[in-house]
């Protein structure tokens, strides 16, 4: 897996979406139905391909994610799965699995992730699992990731050869500063969960001047914004979806931001943090699907563009190159 220098277009506001809510709830799991998968799968598809269409960036599975059906012992390798089949029903989107290292080797995250990649044309992104950091997890075990030998395709086409190879992308959740480092360090995506704009601009900024003190550029690292969203088409019946959803059981891990409102209160917040330095975009935790990703898609990515802050031609998120050598110490990240 080699990187390739690129950048992602500055003027530009980020989209990710988090899917991992749209797996198998813990009944299916229990249960072993043998068509749960088939149907976890067919949903998925359709959202993320509605997803795909609207110009989301970023299509995010974590640990959590579970397509049910028949146990497996792999079956921390769901998300890397399901990604690779999501590849035949989006064009653009980076394709992002959490596989996690505490529980497998780095050439078996490496291959897994490299499965997606090649389905994918290039356009997988592995993510850490939360927690990462705290079971040791740093740059140098990153980097075992990225430069673990994978076993090449069967058949090689015209365009695999022809095709300059560029590296998965690298997505790190934020939730403490050492988590912030690693993402200085290796990141290309750095997701933030946090519930102020004052808490975000801190964080960003930290990020950014630890990776230059990496020796990398400060835009190299996206940091996107977790929020959890209950999208309407007034806020009064936002309220009503969302005191019907906390009345059940609801995921853990939500992120600390949440909004609950029209697709216009969303973007009208989306604007005003990244234009003050707080994000350079966001990643959508739909509270339900598939309401607020339909909402995302039709009424969400239309109201940033009228902001500005999304174009036709915004250009997908990309690897930056990651430097051979930092001027950092190793050991504050190893």
């Amino acid at each position: 897996m080699s990187a390739v220098p690129a950048s992602v277009n500055e003027t530009a506001s980020l989209v990710g979406l988090d899917l991992s809510n749209a797996g198998a709830p813990r009944d299916w799991q229990r249960e072993r139905n043998a068509e749960t998968e088939q149907f976890i799968m067919g949903r998925l598809a359709g959202l993320a391909s509605l997803a795909d269409r609207g110009g989301v960036d970023l299509i995010s599975l974590d640990e959590t994610f579970r397509l049910g059906g028949k146990r497996r012992r792999d079956a921390w390798l769901d998300g890397a799965l399901a990604t690779s089949r999501l590849a035949r029903h989006t064009t653009r989107a980076a394709l992002v699995a959490t596989v996690p290292l505490g529980i497998t080797r780095p050439e078996h995250v490496a291959g897994a992730i490299a499965s997606v990649h090649r389905a994918s044309a290039q356009r997988a992104g592995w993510q850490l699992e939360h927690g990462a950091t705290a079971q040791g997890t740093g740059a140098r075990t990153v980097d075992a990731v990225l430069n673990a030998p994978v076993a090449a395709p069967r058949k090689r086409t015209v365009d695999d050869v022809a095709r300059e190879p560029v590296r998965p992308l690298v997505v790190v959740p934020v939730r403490n500063g050492v988590d912030a480092e690693l993402a200085a360090a290796r990141a290309d995506v750095a997701r933030l969960s946090v519930a102020t704009l004052e808490e975000a601009r801190a964080a960003r900024a930290a990020i950014r001047e630890a990776a230059i003190e990496w020796g990398r550029a400060p835009g190299d690292v996206k940091v996107l914004v977790d929020v959890h969203t209950v999208i309407s088409a007034d806020r009064a019946s936002a309220q009503a979806r969302w005191d019907l959803l906390s009345s059940l059981e609801l995921p853990s891990g939500l992120p600390a931001l949440r909004t609950i409102g029209t697709a216009e209160d969303l973007a009208t917040l989306w604007n005003a943090w990244v234009r003050a330095g707080g994000a350079d975009g966001f990643t959508v935790v739909p509270a339900s699907v598939p309401t607020d990703v339909v909402a995302l898609a039709q009424n969400l990515l239309p109201a940033l563009t009228e902001l500005g802050l999304r174009t036709p031609a915004t250009a997908p998120v990309t690897p930056a190159a990651t430097p051979a050598r930092s001027r950092r110490a190793p050991e504050r990240v190893r």
